[in-house]
Formats: structure tokens, sequence, C-alpha cells
């Protein structure tokens, strides 16, 4: 689920400078002096070893958090100053927000963001959520029913409604680097706007490593640490199942829109978790890390003779593919009842787990990608967030 934040754009080349004045201003009443790190920080800190998009280090009474390259259209680097609540504001040399950590309240702009607050067992935190019908955890919809979890509707990100919130920040997915005046307004009032990018990653791994970015905002470092590194060893434990394979059957993925087909690139997460998972891959020598744009045609030629078809849109049964179109029924994977979609898990107003904790658990996924694909070499495995359509 990509929310409609994915599809605004936020922030100017220029708005680093333009948040640095308005947070170094109302910083003024503090004074600048050393603080020391046994004081604040955990033993145990994060590192980054498989994202691309952030980074993180630790400084004389600080952490500094780099968001790199948040941006679709250029290059940049945001840079944020995590500081203990209630302490004297240290001396660093960028241009910065300061954000009081532990990060009391957010409002999340994307279910993914939901992902990385749960796995930290820090639900509470959010006090908003753009698109609430699109959230699956259980707890958030309760806490939405419950009016102690604000729902921002429709298409525009409401201001007026985010400044009576007053969240200490605002989490927000980069897109194109503009329109930054629409939220210079929330800036002012001194709420903190941190871009998260984690949907630039081109790995799976890679993506659910933004928890640690959360767990320094949360101060939850060291869960961090121990959640990501359950991951990474189930996930390698999968890929090894593998890795000696004789037989890849072809896969395709996706539905066609308006007389295009959109594949994943070969440098995507999606072509990573289908190498991952012994599969093959007509598109893999792309060097596309989002998705590629062909015509019906092209990829009709390869679903003639693809063993399996995955993320076929929102179809739930093979009938919801034919209503389609009704040539879906020549592909080989229609006919031999292999096609599965990532919509095992969803709410009843439409929230799909597959973009939520699926973020941080790509463990699961490629679980169910090596059953699907493999089926023998994990005979005990029930899909998690798949299900095979009938």
């Amino acid at each position: 689920m990509i929310s409609f934040i994915h599809r605004l754009s936020y922030l100017l080349l220029t708005a680093s400078l333009l948040v640095c004045c308005s947070n170094t201003n109302r910083q003024s009443n503090r004074k600048a002096q050393p603080v020391t790190h046994a004081d604040y920080y955990p033993a145990q800190k994060v590192e980054v070893n498989f994202a691309t998009g952030f980074d993180i280090s630790y400084h004389e009474g600080y952490k500094r958090l780099d968001i790199l390259n948040p941006y679709q259209d250029q290059t940049d680097t945001l840079h944020y100053i995590l500081i203990p609540r209630g302490a004297n504001l240290p001396e660093y040399d960028v241009q910065a927000q300061v954000i009081e950590t532990p990060v009391r309240s957010m409002i999340a702009t994307s279910t993914t963001h939901v992902g990385l607050t749960n796995m930290l067992e820090e639900n509470s935190v959010i006090k908003g959520i753009t698109q609430p019908e699109y959230v699956y955890n259980k707890e958030i919809r309760r806490r939405l029913e419950q009016g102690e979890v604000e729902g921002f509707s429709g298409s525009e990100f409401n201001k007026e409604q985010a400044l009576a919130l007053n969240p200490q920040l605002i989490m927000v997915s980069g897109g194109q680097a503009s329109q930054f005046d629409n939220y210079r307004v929330l800036l002012d009032s001194g709420i903190n706007l941190l871009v998260n990018s984690e949907w630039l990653e081109q790995t799976p791994l890679g993506k659910a490593e933004w928890v640690k970015m959360m767990g320094a905002l949360l101060n939850k470092e060291s869960l961090a640490n121990r959640r990501f590194n359950e991951v990474i060893e189930r996930y390698q434990q999968l890929k090894n199942k593998v890795e000696n394979v004789a037989e890849k059957p072809l896969v395709i993925n996706n539905m066609p829109y308006k007389g295009a087909w959109f594949v994943s690139g070969g440098d995507s997460f999606t072509a990573q978790f289908l190498k991952d998972a012994g599969a093959d891959y007509s598109w893999y020598d792309t060097h596309s890390t989002g998705g590629l744009r062909l015509g019906f045609e092209a990829v009709y030629e390869v679903g003639l003779k693809a063993d399996i078809w995955i993320n076929p849109g929102s179809a739930k049964s093979l009938q919801d593919i034919l209503a389609q179109d009704s040539r879906f029924k020549d592909f080989k994977s229609f006919k031999t009842r292999q096609v599965f979609n990532n919509n095992r898990r969803l709410s009843e107003s439409g929230g799909n787990d597959f973009w939520e904790t699926g973020v941080v658990h790509p463990e699961r996924i490629l679980a169910d990608l090596i059953k699907i694909i493999h089926p023998t070499l994990l005979p005990d495995h029930e899909l998690y967030y798949y299900q095979k359509l009938d």
C-alpha cells in the first residue's frame, strides 16, 4: 500500500536551510553545552549495513540522523539533530532540524510507518494518520474508533487539522523536491517534519533496516537491533535453502492498467525477492529500480509461458482476473491455477498488511515466495501474506 502521501511532493532543496533557521530560533533560549554519551545513550547503538537512504552517528550530547537522497528528482541530504528531551542544545556543524527524543507524538502519513512503530512496540506514539481506512493494525484501528488517533482523510493533507493536533513530528515519505511552502506553516509552528524514504530502497533488507531510524527517534536502539537481527538471520536461512536449486520457475507479476503493464525492474526490491526465492524472471537484466512501463503484448508473450503469476492487481479470484481481460485464460499459470496475490491479510476497509508489517518482515514475504515457487522446500509453511486464487 502506497499511501497518498507517496504521490505528493515534499520539501524544496532549500527546505533544510529554512528548517534549520526555524528550529535554531526556537531553540535559541538554550545554551550550547557539552553533554557526555553516558548520560543519554544506550550501550548498544545502531549501525546501518543494508539501507542506502539514511545514516546515524553518535556525538557528544546528540545523535545525528542523515536522510540521504530523500527525493526522486535530485540529490541532497537532510540532517536531523536528535537530543535528549530537556537537554541543553549541543554544538553541531550542519544545517538541521532539532528533534527531542524520545519522540512522544507523531502523525504517520503511510501505513509503512505503522509497521516501524509496531515492530518496536510503540504504536502509542502515533496520534494521527492519513487515509486511516488503509490501516490494518488492529490496535491503531481500535484507537481510531475510540478517538485516540485522529484520521486525516481526503486527497490533500489538512494543515489546520495537523496544527490543532500539534504533534512533535510529522513523518512524510519523500517524493519530488517541491511544494515545500505548503508545509512551511507547520515548521514555523514548531512541528518537526521528517522525510522517510524507505520506499526508495532497492533491497528487502534495506527497507526493513529503517526500523533502526525509528529506534533512534524513540531511544529504542537495542530493541531495533535485536528485532532486525532476527529478520536477517531468518532471511538468510531461507535464502540459503534455494541457493542450489536446479530449476527456477518463470514468474510474471502485476496486472496491466489502461493498456500499459508495469513490471518490476531488475534492480527493484521485488526483483531481489524473486532472485532470493529462486525464480526466473524476464526482466532481471533491466536496470530500473521501480516499475518498467511495457506494452500489453510484450508481457502477454511472457505470460503465455510463465509458470507462476504473482500480484495480479487487486484480484481475489481467477474470475476477477478474467473480468479484466478474457485473454488471461490462455496464460500457463492460469490454466495450472498457479496465480497468487499478496492480499490474504486485508482489513474490512481495505488495509493490506503486506504493505504494513511486510516492510519490516521481508523474511515472511520470502518464505511465502519460496513456498509458492519451490513448495517442497518449505513443506510446513502456511502462506502468510499471499493466497492462491481459485
